[in-house]
C-alpha cells in the first residue's frame, strides 16, 4: 500500500497532499504530528523527565495532601519557563534547575517533598516541553495550510505520525484537510476493543479552520469507513477524499 502522504497529480482538486516530511521540521515522536527533520535536543532529557512524572505524581493515591503541594510547584515551575522560547534553550535552562525551583518555591509557598526535589523540577520542564513543542506544532501546520493555499493546493496534510507496516506497535495516522471546506480525512489504525487486532479507520472531522466552508456541510456528512483488511485502507481513504471533494447538501 501506498505513503498515506504520497505524491502525484496536477495541483487542485484530487492531488495527493504533500508528505508532512517535506519542507517541514520535527523529528520528536511526541511532535511527528508536526513533521519530521531536525533532532530535538530534549530528547535524552525528556525521558528523565516523564519519569519524574512516574515517580511523583503517585503520591496522591498517599497522600493528597503532598500531592496538590507538588501539583501547585510543578505548575509554578513550568509558568518560571514561559519566557523559554525554543527547546535548545530549555536544555540550557535546565543547568539552573535548582534557581528555578527555588523560585517557585518562593512563589507558592509550598515546600518541596523529602526526596522529590529533582522530580518536581523534571515534572515542571515536562510540562514547559510539551507546551514548546505543541507552539511549535501549531507553527508548522499554519505554515502548511498558508503554503498549500499560495500553491493553489486542495488538500494538505496537518498530521502524519506511525508506521502502517507496523500495525499497532506504532499505529499510523494521517489527517488529510481539503482546504475548500476545512474538513479533514483522517486515517488511522486503531485496535479492536473485543480482538485487539488492528483496525483500519477512515473518519472526518472538522479541523475548525475558518473560512471556505461550504453551507450545510459538516464531519456528522460522513459516515466513517472501516474495514480488517489493510490492503482496502487505501481504497477507503480515496474514497473518503471522494465523498467530501464531491460532497452535495
Amino acid at each position: 500500500m501506498p505513503s498515506l502522504g504520497s505524491t502525484g497529480g496536477e495541483a487542485g482538486a484530487g492531488k495527493e497532499p504533500t508528505t508532512m516530511s517535506e519542507g517541514v521540521s520535527d523529528a520528536d515522536p511526541i511532535a511527528v504530528q508536526a513533521g519530521h527533520g531536525d533532532a530535538d535536543p530534549t530528547a535524552v532529557l525528556a525521558a528523565h523527565w516523564n519519569e519524574s512524572e512516574r515517580r511523583l505524581y503517585p503520591t496522591a493515591t498517599t497522600n493528597p495532601d503532598a500531592y496538590q503541594s507538588a501539583v501547585k510547584l510543578v505548575r509554578a515551575v513550568a509558568d518560571a519557563l514561559a519566557d523559554v522560547s525554543d527547546l535548545g534553550e530549555l536544555v540550557q535552562r535546565w543547568e539552573h534547575r535548582t534557581a528555578v525551583l527555588d523560585a517557585a518555591v518562593r512563589a507558592t509557598g509550598e515546600t518541596v517533598a523529602y526526596g522529590l526535589i529533582e522530580a518536581t523540577a523534571g515534572c515542571g520542564f515536562a510540562i514547559r516541553r510539551r507546551e514548546l513543542l505543541n507552539e511549535r506544532a501549531e507553527r508548522e501546520r499554519r505554515e502548511r495550510i498558508t503554503a498549500a493555499r499560495d500553491a493553489g493546493e486542495t488538500w494538505v496534510v496537518i498530521h502524519e505520525q506511525g508506521d502502517l507496516a507496523s500495525g499497532l506497535a506504532d499505529p499510523c495516522q494521517c489527517m488529510e484537510m481539503h482546504l475548500p471546506t476545512g474538513l479533514a480525512v483522517v486515517s488511522m489504525v486503531e485496535p479492536d476493543p473485543s480482538t485487539m487486532t488492528p483496525v483500519y479507520v477512515v473518519t472526518v472531522t472538522d479541523t475548525g479552520e475558518p473560512g471556505g466552508r461550504m453551507p450545510g456541510i459538516d464531519a456528522g456528512s460522513f459516515e466513517d469507513l472501516e474495514t480488517a483488511d489493510p490492503e482496502l485502507f487505501e481504497h477507503n481513504r480515496r474514497a473518503m477524499r471522494s465523498q467530501v471533494e464531491n460532497w452535495q447538501p
